[in-house]
C-alpha cells in the first residue's frame, strides 16, 4: 500500500497525535510503553490505515497554510499545490506589492494597469473542505468571501471550519449552471452592499476519466470522487463555467481569477479565458508541473 519509510512516517505521525507520544520517543527512551487505555484507539487508528484510509481522515484534520481544517471523505483532502495557489494570490496583494502594477504571482500587465488593492469580495468555486475560502477570509478579513459547492455534505464540512475571524458565506449550487448561479450570486452581492467580485479562485474537479488508472488506489478508493474526475469528452467543462462567471457583469474591472488545473490542458484551459479578452498566464508548480492559471480582466 504504502512505501517503507512512508508508512513508518504515517504510523509516527499516528502515535504523535492518539496517543500523545512523539516520533523520536522511542530513541530517547526504548522501554517507554503507550498507555494501555490508548491502545483501542490506536489500533483502530492503524486498522484504517493498513486498509489505505488516508492519514488525514483518520485523524479528522488536516494543516493548511497555518489553519487545522476538518476533513472527512465528504472532502478531497488539501494538497501541497492548492496551498501554493493561495500563498502565490495572497502575496500578489499589499503590502507585499504595494504599488506594484501586477497580478497573483507576478502576473504582469500594461502599464496603464492599475495597482492591486485588496479584494472586496472573493468566489470560491468548488470549495469544497473550504480550505481555499477559508484561507482568502483569513487573509483578508474585510472582504465578503462566498464558497460554492454541489455537495451538502462537503458544506457541511466547509460550515463546520472553524479558522479565522471572518465567516464566510457557503453557498449549495451547481457551478454548470450558469445562469442561475449568477443570479443567486447578484443577490448575495447586493444583500451584502458589494458592486462585485475583485477575485475568483477554484480548485474544480480536473482529472480525466482516463486517468484513473495513474491514481493510487487510497486515492480512488476513500476521496469523493465528484471532487476528481471529469469526463473525457468534456474535461474543462468546470472552466468553462468559470470563464463565463469571471467574464460576466458580476466581476469588477481588472479582476483576478487563479485556478488550479490538470497539467496535461493548461493551454486548452488558458484558451478559454484569452477567448473572454483576459490576460492569461499558466505557472508551474513546487514540483515542476503546469498547475495553475492565473487571468485578469
Amino acid at each position: 500500500m504504502y512505501p517503507a519509510e512512508e508508512a513508518a512516517a504515517l504510523v509516527a505521525r499516528l502515535c504523535g497525535t492518539l496517543p500523545g507520544v512523539s516520533s523520536y520517543a522511542h530513541i530517547v527512551n526504548p522501554e517507554l510503553e503507550i498507555a494501555e487505555a490508548s491502545l483501542p484507539a490506536l489500533q483502530a487508528a492503524l486498522g484504517r490505515l493498513a486498509a489505505g484510509e488516508p492519514l488525514q481522515y483518520v485523524l479528522g484534520y488536516t494543516d493548511f497554510l497555518g489553519m487545522r481544517l476538518r476533513v472527512s471523505p465528504a472532502v478531497l483532502i488539501p494538497r501541497p499545490e492548492t496551498e501554493e495557489l493561495c500563498r502565490s494570490v495572497i502575496e500578489s496583494y499589499p503590502p507585499v506589492s504595494a504599488g506594484l502594477s501586477s497580478g497573483p504571482a507576478g502576473l504582469t500587465f500594461a502599464s496603464g494597469s492599475p495597482a492591486l488593492v485588496p479584494p472586496r469580495a472573493i468566489l470560491d468555486l468548488c470549495c469544497g473542505s473550504g480550505c481555499i475560502t477559508w484561507a482568502m477570509a483569513r487573509a483578508f478579513p474585510d472582504a465578503l468571501v462566498i464558497g460554492v459547492d454541489l455537495s451538502a455534505d462537503a458544506l457541511e464540512v466547509a460550515r463546520s471550519q472553524n479558522a479565522g475571524l471572518s465567516t464566510p458565506v457557503f453557498l449549495q449550487a451547481d457551478v454548470l449552471q450558469v445562469p442561475e448561479l449568477l443570479q443567486t450570486l447578484k443577490a448575495l452581492l447586493n444583500e451584502h452592499g458589494c458592486s462585485g467580485f475583485d477575485l475568483l479562485l477554484s480548485n474544480p474537479p480536473y482529472v480525466r476519466e482516463s486517468e484513473r488508472k495513474q491514481m493510487r488506489r487510497n486515492v480512488l478508493a476513500f476521496e469523493p470522487e465528484m471532487a476528481l474526475f471529469v469526463p473525457d469528452e468534456d474535461p474543462l467543462r468546470f472552466y468553462k463555467a468559470s470563464a463565463k462567471l469571471f467574464a460576466s457583469e458580476l466581476f469588477s474591472p481588472f479582476s483576478f481569477a487563479a485556478f488550479e488545473l490538470n497539467e496535461a490542458l493548461g493551454e486548452s484551459t488558458a484558451t478559454l479565458f484569452k477567448e473572454k479578452m483576459c490576460a492569461v498566464q499558466l505557472q508551474k508548480d513546487v514540483f515542476n508541473k503546469i498547475r495553475f492559471l492565473f487571468a485578469k480582466k
